[in-house]
């Protein structure tokens, strides 16, 4: 009766080699323990080993690693007649340092087609930490795979920890099931060495990319490499990554980077990858590679993005950020101003406002409703060369009706993409009256929200800071808020904010509130509309009329329009006082005129900053 795979029987020594080659014929698996193999982590077992996929590869059968520590001290190869391998326990590779060697080669080289193969439970370690001075040295090469299955549990200490190699044929339409990569330069390098070769359309399940703290710490190391050979296949597609962790030790001014592309290729695809102790850069492409998309569900920093070297000359690529606040992903944008500098103006000479925003005061203050609590301009704000300049107590927010809408994602930016300033909301029922401290209120995604009582509103427990993983966030408004204030307050010091940007659920559409009477806020342009019956006036006399503007300033523009069809008359107007405009009508023509009654319109438009 044949032997099962796992059948791990050591021979009777007393049998004769007759006896012997009909054992090996009938089994399913041939074991180095068959050629006098130990595994006892000090006899080097190389030989035994080789006897033992050698026969496999002949056979066409299993090759079987029993549990134990496996040592060689060259590389062994399972040739590609063989049916697979099955590993229980380990082979380690006892070479030094600067001895480089392929460990554990699995399939035929060449134009060799290695299909529905089985490699289980691949575990090879190096007993010398390599110095990642030689890419000959590799733990693992699986070469000409086609509808495979490859399941590596541990490879640990070389240049490159697996390899899989297209050499004169190729790797293709396979599954990898990746466990722990660690103390590798390259954790997985996806080649083809010829022109006529090819590394495509491949499956790879988890993987933990790990090194130790102080290997080779002066040379840059990475995740996952896609590479050729001088001449080789240069167009690596579709291949799938699921759920990969990667933790490769960052180091300055070195870097660990989960992904290497060196080749041109399209449809690199990283799902749910994790981010620990790397570089903030996820992908480094130095060719034309295109289509290819890193999505990252956590990280040490919202900064995660790709680098693209000098040699590089395709973009078309992308890294989507999952990481702490994934409802922003799903928001789109309500109102932007992405230049405040741009959109900021004087409200008086002492105050600065900005288009579509209200400015914000969060010193201790006895206003209670939404009107009360907004201001088209203060002073405290400076404008500088790129943005304004924000004192500790003052902020820039958007006001939006959340009487439907409940949650939204703030963005901002200060000059040079520093830190700083924290996430401030101020929150009012459907009459615009203030909500003081109502629990539930207001939620952020990656901040705590503290009751901040003389500004009657909310703020961020801590600095918007990527370092604390809170720059980004999505806020939550409660089922009683109606309208509510969303902005960035300099709460710790002065701030140098560029620009803001609200986001809200595409299948809602919020009222963003400014320039109206309710919310006569973030704008620069105030209007009036009246009746005027100029009383008879003589040749060159004039008559004039005061108006009220709210807002209005001393220094404003302003311009006057009067609905009739007579040419006998041309205005003219000022801001003399705060809110008041007077309007003068002069008759230049030559003889007495009286008009009827007629519309009056008066439009006040703020300076720009210069």
């Amino acid at each position: 009766m044949p032997a099962r795979i796992d059948d791990l029987l050591v021979l009777n020594a007393n049998l004769n080699k007759t006896d012997f080659a009909k054992y090996l014929r009938d089994r399913e698996a041939v074991l180095p323990t068959d050629f006098g193999g130990l595994g006892d982590g000090v006899a080097n077992d190389r030989t035994a080993i080789q006897s033992c996929f050698d026969r496999a590869a002949a056979d066409g059968k299993f090759a079987v690693i029993p549990p134990g520590t496996w040592n060689v001290g060259s590389g062994v190869t399972l040739g590609g007649g063989a049916r697979g391998l099955i590993m229980r326990g380990v082979i380690r590779y006892t070479g030094a340092a600067n001895a480089p060697a392929t460990v554990l080669m699995l399939g035929d080289g060449g134009t060799t087609r290695n299909g529905e193969k089985l490699y289980a439970g691949l575990q090879v370690v190096r007993q010398t930490q390599s110095d990642w001075a030689s890419e000959a040295d590799i733990g693992i090469l699986v070469r000409n795979i086609d509808a495979s299955v490859v399941e590596l549990r541990l490879v640990s200490g070389f240049t490159i920890g697996m390899r899989t190699l297209g050499d004169g044929r190729g790797v293709e339409d396979s599954t990898f099931h990746l466990l722990r990569i660690l103390n590798n330069r390259y954790g997985l390098d996806i080649r083809a060495e010829t022109a006529t070769a090819w590394n495509t359309s491949i499956r790879y399940y988890g993987g933990h990319f790990a090194l130790a703290t102080g290997i080779n710490p002066t040379i840059d190391r990475y995740g996952i490499r896609f590479s050729r050979g001088a001449g080789g296949y240069n167009n690596h597609n579709r291949h799938v990554f699921d759920g990969p962790n990667f933790e490769l030790r960052q180091l300055d001014p070195n870097v660990a980077i989960p992904f290497l592309n060196e080749t041109d290729g399209t449809a690199i695809i990283g799902r749910a990858l994790r981010m620990e102790a790397c570089s903030p850069i996820v992908a480094r492409h130095t060719g034309s590679a295109t289509d290819c998309e890193y999505e990252v569900a956590w990280a040490n920093t919202y900064a995660v993005r790709m680098d693209y070297t000098s040699t590089a000359d395709r973009a078309g690529n992308a890294v989507i950020n999952r990481h702490r606040a994934p409802a922003s992903r799903l928001l789109r944008v309500l109102e932007a101003v992405p230049n405040l500098r741009a959109a900021a103006f004087r409200q008086s000479a002492t105050e600065i406002g900005v288009e579509k925003l209200a400015t914000l005061a969060t010193s201790t203050t006895a206003a209670t409703t939404l009107a009360g609590l907004c201001f088209n301009g203060l002073d405290g704000i400076a404008a500088t060369a790129r943005g304004l300049l924000l004192d500790a107590n003052r902020g820039m927010a958007f006001v939006v009706d959340t009487s439907s809408a409940k949650e939204f994602a703030l963005a901002h930016w200060l000059v040079g993409g520093v830190d700083g300033g924290r996430l401030f909301v101020r929150v009012f029922d459907g009459a615009a009256n203030v909500r003081e401290n109502v629990a539930g209120d207001v939620l952020a995604s990656g901040t705590t929200m503290q009751w901040n009582a003389p500004a009657k509103g909310w703020n961020a427990g801590a600095v918007m800071a990527d370092a604390s993983l809170n720059r980004r966030q999505t806020i939550r408004v409660g089922a009683g808020v109606a309208f509510a204030q969303v902005g960035i307050v300099g709460f710790d010091g002065q701030i140098e904010l560029e620009a803001l940007r609200l986001f809200g659920l595409p299948e809602a559409a919020p009222a963003v509130l400014y320039a109206c009477p309710s919310v006569p806020i973030g704008t620069r342009s105030l209007a009036l509309e009246t009746t005027w019956d100029l009383p008879s006036l003589t040749a060159g006399s004039t008559a004039n009329i005061d108006v009220t503007v709210p807002g209005a300033r001393r220094g404003d523009f302003a311009d006057a329009s009067l609905d009739t069809s007579s040419i006998a008359f041309v205005l003219d107007c000022h801001v003399w006082s705060n809110n008041s405009l007077r309007v003068t009508a002069r008759n230049v023509s030559a003889s007495t005129v009286d008009l009827a009654a007629a519309a009056l319109s008066v439009q006040v438009v703020k300076r720009r900053v210069p």
